[in-house]
Protein backbone atom coordinates (compact mmCIF):
# COMPACT_ATOMS: atom_id res chain seq x y z
CA UNK A 1 0.00 0.00 0.00
CA UNK A 2 1.20 3.00 -1.17
CA UNK A 3 0.70 6.68 0.64
CA UNK A 4 0.51 10.04 -1.47
CA UNK A 5 1.03 12.97 0.32
CA UNK A 6 -1.25 15.62 -0.61
CA UNK A 7 0.04 19.34 -1.11
CA UNK A 8 -2.53 22.06 -0.32
CA UNK A 9 -1.34 24.97 -2.52
CA UNK A 10 -3.70 27.50 -0.92
CA UNK A 11 -2.18 26.44 2.75
CA UNK A 12 1.46 27.02 1.47
CA UNK A 13 0.37 30.49 -0.14
CA UNK A 14 -1.40 31.84 3.16
CA UNK A 15 1.68 30.70 4.87
CA UNK A 16 4.01 32.75 2.95
CA UNK A 17 1.58 35.95 2.70
CA UNK A 18 0.87 35.65 6.68
CA UNK A 19 4.90 35.26 7.12
CA UNK A 20 5.73 38.08 4.71
CA UNK A 21 3.14 40.63 6.95
CA UNK A 22 4.80 39.17 9.89
CA UNK A 23 8.04 39.84 9.28
CA UNK A 24 7.22 43.61 7.48
CA UNK A 25 5.45 44.31 10.45
CA UNK A 26 8.32 43.14 13.03
CA UNK A 27 10.48 45.67 11.02
CA UNK A 28 8.01 48.49 10.67
CA UNK A 29 7.70 48.14 14.63
CA UNK A 30 11.22 47.70 15.00
CA UNK A 31 12.23 51.01 12.51
CA UNK A 32 9.21 52.60 14.71
CA UNK A 33 10.76 51.53 18.01
CA UNK A 34 15.00 52.52 16.77
CA UNK A 35 13.26 55.87 15.60
CA UNK A 36 11.34 56.78 18.85
CA UNK A 37 14.20 56.25 21.08
CA UNK A 38 16.85 58.28 19.53
CA UNK A 39 14.09 61.21 18.31
CA UNK A 40 14.03 62.87 21.98
CA UNK A 41 18.33 63.76 21.66
CA UNK A 42 18.28 64.38 18.03
CA UNK A 43 15.29 67.11 18.25
CA UNK A 44 16.51 69.52 19.78
CA UNK A 45 18.44 72.15 17.42
CA UNK A 46 21.76 73.13 17.61
CA UNK A 47 20.87 76.93 15.58
CA UNK A 48 19.85 78.90 17.70
CA UNK A 49 18.01 76.52 20.03
CA UNK A 50 15.73 75.70 16.74
CA UNK A 51 13.81 72.43 16.87
CA UNK A 52 15.25 70.17 14.23
CA UNK A 53 12.10 69.66 12.29
CA UNK A 54 14.49 66.93 9.63
CA UNK A 55 13.62 64.30 12.48
CA UNK A 56 10.02 64.09 11.26
CA UNK A 57 9.93 64.86 7.85
CA UNK A 58 12.87 62.49 7.15
CA UNK A 59 14.25 60.35 9.86
CA UNK A 60 10.56 59.03 10.53
CA UNK A 61 9.49 57.76 7.41
CA UNK A 62 13.16 56.50 6.56
CA UNK A 63 13.39 54.57 9.39
CA UNK A 64 9.98 53.02 9.18
CA UNK A 65 10.21 52.07 5.26
CA UNK A 66 13.66 50.90 6.05
CA UNK A 67 12.38 49.00 8.51
CA UNK A 68 9.70 47.67 6.41
CA UNK A 69 11.96 46.92 3.70
CA UNK A 70 15.00 44.48 4.87
CA UNK A 71 12.79 41.93 6.90
CA UNK A 72 10.65 41.41 3.65
CA UNK A 73 13.25 41.19 1.74
CA UNK A 74 14.94 38.43 4.02
CA UNK A 75 11.85 36.82 3.90
CA UNK A 76 11.57 36.74 0.25
CA UNK A 77 14.89 35.60 -0.69
CA UNK A 78 14.78 32.93 2.13
CA UNK A 79 11.37 32.02 0.86
CA UNK A 80 12.65 31.33 -2.86
CA UNK A 81 16.01 29.67 -1.52
CA UNK A 82 14.47 27.42 1.44
CA UNK A 83 11.67 25.61 1.94
CA UNK A 84 12.17 25.44 6.01
CA UNK A 85 10.30 28.15 7.82
CA UNK A 86 12.52 27.67 10.86
CA UNK A 87 15.58 29.35 8.30
CA UNK A 88 13.13 32.16 7.11
CA UNK A 89 12.13 33.42 10.45
CA UNK A 90 15.69 33.28 11.59
CA UNK A 91 16.78 35.06 8.37
CA UNK A 92 14.22 37.71 8.92
CA UNK A 93 15.47 37.92 13.02
CA UNK A 94 18.58 38.74 11.76
CA UNK A 95 18.10 41.02 9.63
CA UNK A 96 16.08 42.88 11.96
CA UNK A 97 18.45 42.57 14.65
CA UNK A 98 21.26 43.84 12.60
CA UNK A 99 18.92 46.67 11.19
CA UNK A 100 18.42 47.90 14.54
CA UNK A 101 21.92 48.01 16.19
CA UNK A 102 22.74 49.66 13.06
CA UNK A 103 19.81 52.31 13.66
CA UNK A 104 21.27 52.70 17.24
CA UNK A 105 24.46 53.17 16.19
CA UNK A 106 23.86 55.60 13.69
CA UNK A 107 21.80 57.84 16.79
CA UNK A 108 24.39 57.17 19.02
CA UNK A 109 25.48 60.44 21.08
CA UNK A 110 28.98 62.06 19.89
CA UNK A 111 31.42 61.38 22.34
CA UNK A 112 33.18 64.09 23.81
CA UNK A 113 36.53 64.74 22.78
CA UNK A 114 39.48 66.27 25.01
CA UNK A 115 41.74 68.49 23.65
CA UNK A 116 45.61 67.45 23.65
Amino acid sequence: MTTTRRNHPEAEGRAETTGGCLSAALGGAAGLGSWAVAAPRRWPGEFETSPNWSVLYLDFPAMVLIGLALPLLAWTVAARTTSSPALRAGAVLLTTALFVAAALGWYAPARPTTPL
